[in-house]
């Protein structure tokens, strides 16, 4: 890339980071599995954090939709407890003398039951209303929420309303590839795809979005971001403790599922994607599905040599995975889980791509980090380039430097562009809603582009139906999981088809 190219992408992206920012939103919000732990946790304290930055309109309103015995001041008492627990120490606020929570009502009833959708019909009576679906139900009910929207006409294409009409789905978007494609063919039955936002929320995080920015903005990485200079990539994002009262979701869901499919795959095809023409969202949207396409997927012989899962066992950062709560007993589903992913064109041909994450482990953090090839013709060690997204926001550089007073060399660390990521403002979730509200799709997921990880994630997951106890390593809980060896074997780089895949 020319440094003129590298201009125009500069002032595209100038135009991405300011699109649609300034403006107050006039819109109803619904959350369906609206006293659940992502709408009170995450999607509520954004949209307070929203309203009180004046990005919400006057018209504003927010609807949750949930089993639980509630009216509408039960459920503002609930939303106002969940905001306050999810304030920054020493961040000012009070959602009810912001006038945040006289705009909250609640509907009780059950997502796939039609009854509550005519409540919320009479709500929304106003055509030229818009209106915003947020579906923070379990996945296995998003398909009955989306088609009882449609069917009572709030949403659709046949809703024939005059505003806007969104649909936001929470990931994970299906639970394989067959389910994904089925739960997409539901979806465009019913809806536009410019209507359907799914989430991915690690994309709404500050450092994630820098990436682009890293590549993009600095002109002296560009020429090194390649096969001839670059060793090996490895994207982890690890996390201390357990799954605490998750059982019952993460026992049908596991790691690759839950992280490797989703937010390690959006990672990787930001560090890995060639230059998009431009920086609209189709175009960053297109660059991403031409980088999984060009993934060569996992055979049935190479699914266990590219991939390696694990389980936490009794440790010193707590109990057995198989001792926790609402988790199957005997259940073998992996808690941590590595795959080698290679790309098949000219930038990447023969470098590894290392995707970790893993819960009950020693380190909670989410890093990229890229190694440079070592100078064979001096005694120096390889380079190494860190981008940190959590717990903090960092880059850091090892490099090679002279030894004070000494002939030898040893390592140094160029640190910049540190923050502090836990008390950043905004966070993920108000920069996903404030797009969806919007309606700036660059942060949301396309079909095409959730069917493509998963057809990079299925070989992996068919094996372990097929041998549900071989190859699940125990770690212990507070360790470094698993032995990764397997990983960084010498034919990691070759290409899968030259080795029978």
């Amino acid at each position: 890339m020319d440094l003129y190219s590298m201009r125009d992408m500069r002032q595209g992206m100038l135009k991405l980071d300011t699109a649609g920012t300034g403006q107050r939103v006039d819109a109803t919000v619904v959350l369906l599995g609206g006293t659940g732990d992502l709408a009170t946790r995450r999607v509520a304290p954004a949209l307070w954090k929203l309203w009180l930055g004046g990005q919400l309109g006057r018209r504003f309103r927010l609807v949750g939709m949930a089993r639980r015995e509630l009216d509408d001041q039960g459920y503002r008492a609930l939303l106002d407890a969940a905001i306050r627990a999810s304030l920054p120490a020493g961040m000012p606020g009070d959602p009810a003398r912001d006038g945040f929570l006289d705009r909250v009502s609640y509907l009780r009833g059950d997502v796939s039951d039609p009854a509550p959708y005519a409540a919320l019909a009479r709500l929304l009576a106003d055509p030229s209303e818009n209106a915003l679906f947020y579906l923070a139900c379990t996945p296995d009910r998003f398909g009955d929420a989306a088609s009882r929207i449609a069917e009572a006409g709030l949403a659709g294409t046949n809703s024939g309303t005059a505003g806007w009409r969104r649909l936001a789905v929470e990931k994970p978007f299906g639970t394989d590839l067959p389910s994904a494609r089925a739960l997409n063919q539901l979806l465009h039955e019913r809806y536009d795809e410019d209507d359907i936002l799914r989430v991915d929320h690690y994309l709404g995080k500050e450092a994630v979005q820098n990436i682009l920015y890293f590549r993009f903005y600095n002109a002296i990485f560009e020429p090194l971001w390649n096969r001839k200079h670059i060793e090996r990539v490895e994207i982890s994002a690890t996390e201390t403790g357990g799954i605490g009262d998750r059982g019952g979701y993460y026992d049908d869901s596991g790691a690759a599922r839950d992280m490797l499919q989703n937010h390690l795959m959006q990672l990787f095809c930001l560090v890995a994607m060639e230059p998009p023409g431009d920086f609209s969202p189709e175009a960053v949207r297109d660059a991403k599905v031409r980088l999984l396409r060009s993934v060569p997927h996992a055979g049935p012989l190479e699914a266990p040599l590219d991939c390696v899962r694990g389980q936490y066992a009794q440790g010193t950062d707590g109990p057995a995975y198989l001792d926790e709560q609402r988790v199957r007993p005997g259940s073998t589903t992996e808690t941590f889980v590595a795959a080698r992913l290679t790309v098949d064109n000219w930038r990447w041909k023969g470098v590894p791509f290392i995707l970790k994450t893993g819960k009950a482990l020693a380190e909670r953090a989410c890093h990229i980090v890229v190694h440079f090839r070592k100078d064979d013709d001096t005694a120096s060690e390889a380079n190494r380039l860190l981008l940190s997204i959590q717990p903090d926001q960092r880059v850091v550089l090892t490099i090679n430097a002279k030894t004070s007073g000494g002939d030898s060399s040893e390592r140094e660390e160029l640190v910049g562009a540190l923050r502090d990521t836990a008390g950043a403002y905004p966070d993920a979730y108000e920069r996903i809603l404030g797009d969806a509200l919007r309606g700036y799709s660059q942060l949301f997921i396309r079909f095409d582009e959730a069917e493509e990880a998963w057809r990079l994630v299925q070989p992996f997951l068919e094996y372990w139906k097929r041998h549900p106890s071989s190859g699940l390593a125990l770690y212990p809980a507070g360790g470094n999981g698993p032995d990764l060896g397997a990983l960084y074997r010498p034919d990691a780089g070759q290409d899968k088809a030259a080795r029978g895949a």
